[in-house]
């Protein structure tokens, strides 16, 4: 007998049920705040706000961005990331000011998670672009037209992820690299 559910976890991933392919990213959101909570009340007080930020970013980071390449984002979930980030950043720099934790985020090289997302997806179709699996040489065009619709999001001069990324370093943090 089979159960109907709202949603089904598959691979680590939330599927919701619908019309639509949709996922939820409230579990990774959770596990995030349990990893974040965790760093913070061991060393958040001692260490330094640079050893906790790239504890974030190597520890926690990956958690709240699980499958997020893979699944179609609504503007609502990239808001509740960047919300997500936000709300850490306030924790780490003791601050309710958003203002306070952008400029933290630059002056710590630390990329907006929209950002992220972008250059984590465009990475992600490329490789599956590229592979020999003849599964995914079925959907090579559809990779291709989601490539190709997050570079011409940016602007003309984005061909490669490389651009991508150089784009938004310099739009976000205001240098050249």
């Amino acid at each position: 007998m089979l159960q109907w559910v709202s949603q089904c976890r598959y691979l680590g991933v939330y599927v919701l049920s619908g019309r639509a392919f949709r996922c939820s990213y409230d579990h990774n959101k959770c596990q995030y705040f349990k990893a974040f909570n965790a760093i913070f009340c061991k060393v958040g007080r001692y260490a330094s706000e640079e050893v906790v930020l790239n504890l974030l970013r190597t520890k926690c980071l990956p958690v709240l961005l699980y499958g997020v390449e893979a699944c179609p984002l609504l503007v609502r979930d990239r808001k509740s990331f960047d919300f997500t980030i936000t709300r850490s950043f306030m924790k780490s720099f003791h601050t309710g000011s958003v203002t306070v934790v952008t400029d933290c985020q630059k002056f710590s090289y630390f990329l907006p998670v929209t950002y992220q997302i972008d250059i984590r997806t465009v990475k992600f179709l490329q490789k599956f672009q590229s592979s020999d699996n003849h599964i995914c040489n079925l959907f090579s065009k559809k990779t291709e037209t989601g490539v190709k619709n997050i570079f011409s999001q940016y602007g003309s001069q984005i061909h490669n992820v490389y651009n991508l990324k150089n784009l938004f370093e310099n739009t976000f943090f205001g240098y050249d690299s």
